[in-house]
């Protein structure tokens, strides 16, 4: 089971919460079965798109849906759930 609180996913650093975000999701597919949990998800990933959107909150959003995608794809057929 992975808590993801708004706080540890967040990183003032340039790509730092992409990096963080890939990183819970290889270790969700490494422990598989598993569960990622985002608490408050409203907070980190609000419409995309919007006008005076950040960078940084558009680059985590790509990331943390490109995760979600490939999340049962993995090799073997184990994925995490």
């Amino acid at each position: 089971f992975f808590n993801c609180s708004s706080s540890t996913m967040t990183s003032k650093f340039r790509g730092e919460s992409e990096k963080i975000c890939k990183l819970v999701f290889q270790m969700a597919r490494h422990y598989a079965p598993s569960i990622v949990f985002f608490d408050e998800v409203d907070a980190q990933v609000s419409q995309r798109g919007m006008e005076g959107e950040h960078e940084a909150s558009r680059r985590f959003k790509s990331e943390l849906l490109s995760q979600m995608d490939g999340i049962t794809s993995t090799s073997g057929g184990h994925g995490a759930h």
